[in-house]
């Protein structure tokens, strides 16, 4: 059974090995094969717990390469298990993210692509996928998006807890979340259970206690604070602010609730960060993540304290990233660059090599298949995802290679006049290391090379003009019947209530 003890070594020697390796460009392989000896026995596991952390960009973490301690708990888990390094999201928001990752469809295949968008009836999740040979299931969310009445995601597990996430200024770590998770496991029985578990935690605001926040914070004197609301204001558009002064209507001026009135008037001012401003908003983030990594600490210690830490299959991922001003913006919810889509993905337990680092492109949406295949359950038809054994195991990745990976269902699809000539809807595809962003209401798009240029801050296309013609016709077909998809979607009602915390939350305006 690992111990504590052993987490916080692997943890040091993985903060060392990066370490060396930043000094000495060497060390650590990313290309590490796993023995024998690495490989643990396959046995269908009792427990399958996957774990979404909202809002959290894989390079925040030591485990990628971040500078900051931000993740000692979550190094230490990813050293005992495989990482996918180069793990992409579909889509750089909540809910069509979500839906992609519990249904191994990509947006435009599950439909749900705007925030008035639900989920529709007749697609199965991996709740309903695991009920059928013999998992109980069971999932404790964070977030409006995700509650079983509303949008539909969740709506096939059988025990459900949600707790509003109206108060996006929570400063202490979410410590329902776990426990509510520990007593389901300890109820478990001889019983097979799939735990989802979702963290808002990170999402801004960027809070949390100040034990954490001494860690990371450096002196400052600035007007960022890292509130939702402030974040929100950076990335208003002008002609937004200009609209509201001018004629101002509540459809798409007034955010946040009654008790919480935030509006866009003649009083509106953009904050605009400069680059003392975002270090300080990248620390209260990492202050963030560090007492969430905390809080996963707990929960896997629990998992070795009964008896269940080596025979678990635990995946821990996010839906989606953060913006620090890379492309001019922060938060997160309209662009499709790589600060937004790519996530961290762990895997741990049986069936998974330790030690093992695959570099190949994958995405949240070959979770369900993996999932699947790990179970011994049988792999449904249709489905965008594919199962990544082959990757573990050192078999062919040349269909990961061959497929093309999607950016969709970006903020700007739901946009509703006068917003959606403001502001513009990102789409992007992807094959191998080639990535073209389209902003299709202005019609340009830029062509990136990920390898050389993993930050997008050189267009390439003009010197690969054949490959952004390529690229381009992919997403022309794929985007081809979207508005003929989207006029008759399955409606959304929300009450007041959820209304309010979506608007606070800057997802509805």
């Amino acid at each position: 059974m690992r111990s504590l003890a052993l987490a916080l070594a692997l943890a040091l020697a993985l903060a060392v090995c990066v370490a060396v390796a930043l000094a000495a460009l060497g060390g650590c392989s990313r290309d590490h094969e796993p023995s024998s000896a690495d490989v643990p026995a396959h046995a269908s596991p009792k427990l399958v717990v996957l774990i979404s952390i909202d809002t959290l960009r894989a390079d925040h973490l030591g485990l990628h390469g971040h500078t900051r301690f931000t993740s000692p708990v979550l190094d230490a888990f990813a050293a005992q298990g495989s990482v996918f390094e180069d793990a992409s999201t579909p889509a750089p928001w909540t809910l069509p993210a979500h839906a992609s990752m519990l249904t191994g469809h990509n947006p435009l295949g599950h439909g749900v692509v705007t925030p008035r968008t639900a989920f529709a009836d007749d697609i199965p999740t991996l709740a309903s996928m695991l009920a059928e040979v013999g998992f109980a299931t069971a999932a404790v969310v964070n977030s409006t998006w995700l509650k079983q009445k509303t949008f539909g995601l969740t709506r096939d597990f059988d025990a459900f807890l949600a707790v509003d996430d109206a108060d996006y200024g929570r400063r202490t770590p979410s410590t329902w979340v776990t426990d509510q998770a520990m007593d389901w496991v300890r109820e478990l029985g001889d019983e097979r259970l799939f735990l989802f578990m979702h963290y808002y935690d990170v999402h801004a605001d960027y809070a949390s206690l100040p034990a954490y926040e001494t860690l990371f914070l450096t002196p400052y004197e600035g007007p960022a604070d890292g509130t939702g609301w402030q974040l929100q204001t950076a990335n208003f558009d002008e002609r937004h602010i200009q609209y509201c002064t001018l004629s101002f209507d509540p459809a798409v001026c007034a955010f946040g609730s009654s008790e919480k009135p935030r509006v866009i008037d003649a009083k509106t001012r953009r904050v605009r960060f400069d680059a003392d401003d975002v270090r300080h908003l990248e620390e209260l983030y990492d202050a963030g993540i560090r007492q969430l990594d905390t809080e996963l600490g707990r929960f896997f210690s629990f998992l070795d304290e009964v008896g269940l830490g080596d025979t678990a299959l635990v995946i821990v991922t996010s839906d989606h990233g953060e913006e620090f001003m890379e492309h001019g913006r922060v938060e997160h919810f309209l662009t499709t660059y790589q600060e937004m889509l790519h996530v961290p993905l762990i895997l741990r337990g049986p069936g998974i090599p330790v030690g093992q680092r695959v570099d190949k492109p994958v995405s949240l949406v070959d979770i369900v298949p993996t999932v699947l295949s790990l179970v011994g359950a049988p792999l449904p038809d249709g489905i965008d995802g594919l199962d990544l054994s082959p990757l573990l195991s050192g078999g062919d990745a040349s269909a990961f290679l061959q497929r093309p990976l999607y950016g969709e269902a970006a903020g700007g699809e739901g946009h509703a006049p006068p917003l959606d000539s403001i502001y513009p809807v990102y789409r992007s595809v992807r094959l191998g290391s080639l990535k073209l962003i389209q902003n299709s209401m202005q019609g340009t798009s830029a062509l990136y090379d990920l390898e050389t240029d993993p930050r997008e801050q050189r267009d390439v296309g003009s010197s690969q003009p054949e490959v952004a013609a390529r690229l381009g016709a992919l997403l022309t077909a794929r985007f081809a019947d979207f508005e003929a998809r989207s006029r008759d979607p399955e409606a959304v009602e929300l009450d007041p209530a959820e209304r309010d915390r979506l608007r606070a939350l800057g997802y509805l305006p």
